[in-house]
């Protein structure tokens, strides 16, 4: 466990409480922001399918950590600053480059969880056998309608009229990602989370290697973007022969509304797109399906540094859904929202949206190294 020097009565509470697993970090602006530390293990510890060594989420700039700070709470931006707080109306209706400015404001370390961070604790959260619940139908859980949490708007659970936000860590226990008080909330429905560091373009799979998203100066393509290698998992120029990519089973028809297509898989090539190349519009079909029933083509072994990242199925089992077009740029976002239902998990994974899309459910969650 690291440890803190500077003490005060509010974080000095917060750890007692916790055992240490909780903090309060201060902004650069002295604004306090909850955190819960995940330490450092292994990709041996998830099983022999997720390869070997430390995670990537635990490297950033080739610098080995012994573990991370993740925000206790999807993040509010306060004065300019990305939050981690209780009780709050979590921030949306903005771009994901908003998000990674007001985290960058916060000081020194702050910064938008990654893909790289966001695969690791969801990995090892269902890993440890905990599948979280959370406001996945309009303040409450679909699959556990019991479980309900105070909706932003006052409105009742369950109601689809309205605003379906949740106060941040408003739900029970089981709405965080251990079943305790020190766990992380709201990783499953509520908002969907901007993940930076992993972006789809025209269907192929691109990342920054290891957690560089951490630290990285820029998500466009000045960034040193890295396609994966299908034969071995290594980091390679995007296009190269071999890449990895999201692959269209269904061809691609306008018929003037969005459809969901249906299956697609991982694959070297491009076969189909579901909506035509060149065209970053939202106006055309999309692809999903369960995560878990993400499949290769015939030929492909799925490199285990896909798996680690959560951009392909292993071993270990979680729900969600996975969703994209595979035709212009994408980037990340997580989580699932309040209406996504049985599709919102710790395995969702969404693909679908153009990079500077501000909705009103989508924000993001402030994390440290």
């Amino acid at each position: 466990m690291p440890t803190i020097f500077v003490r005060d009565e509010l974080r000095a509470a917060i750890e007692a409480a916790t055992g240490g697993l909780c903090t309060v970090h201060y902004t650069q602006s002295g604004q306090p922001s909850y955190f819960r530390w995940i330490p450092k293990f292994n990709l041996e510890d998830l099983g022999p399918d997720y390869g070997t060594g430390v995670h990537p989420a635990f490297v950033v700039d080739g610098v080995v950590r012994d573990g991370l700070w993740i925000g206790m709470y999807p993040g509010i931006i306060k004065n300019g600053e990305l939050l981690s707080l209780p009780g709050v109306d979590p921030t949306v209706s903005h771009p994901y480059t908003y998000f990674v400015n007001a985290a960058r404001a916060c000081g020194a370390g702050f910064h938008v969880m990654t893909n790289a961070e966001w695969a690791a604790v969801a990995l090892l959260t269902a890993k440890s056998g905990a599948q979280p619940r959370g406001n996945t139908q309009w303040g409450r859980a679909h699959d556990a309608t019991w479980e309900t949490a105070r909706r932003v708007d006052g409105g009742t659970p369950g109601n689809t009229s309205g605003t379906g936000r949740t106060l941040t860590g408003a739900g029970p226990l089981t709405w965080r990602h251990d079943g305790s008080p020190a766990g992380i909330a709201d990783l499953v429905g509520n908002v969907w989370e901007f993940t930076p560091g992993m972006r789809l373009v025209d269907g192929e799979i691109q990342v920054l290697e290891n957690n560089n998203a951490a630290t990285a100066s820029a998500f466009d393509d000045s960034a040193p973007w890295k396609a994966i290698h299908l034969s071995d998992g290594a980091l390679v120029a995007p296009g190269t022969a071999g890449t990895a990519k999201y692959d269209s089973l269904v061809a691609y028809s306008d018929n003037g509304v969005v459809d969901n297509l249906g299956d697609f898989q991982i694959d070297d090539v491009v076969d189909f797109r579901n909506g035509p190349q060149g065209n970053n519009s939202d106006n055309y079909d999309i692809n999903a399906m369960t995560f878990m029933a993400l499949s290769a083509d015939t030929g492909i072994a799925v490199p285990a540094a896909m798996k680690a990242l959560l951009l392909a199925p292993g071993s270990i089992s979680a729900s969600g859904i996975i969703i994209m077009r595979n035709y212009g740029k994408r980037h990340m976002i997580r989580g699932g929202y309040f209406a996504e239902a049985s599709g919102a998990g710790l395995f969702y994974a969404g693909l679908h949206y153009e990079p500077l899309l501000a909705s009103t459910i989508a924000g993001a969650r402030p994390a440290k190294v």
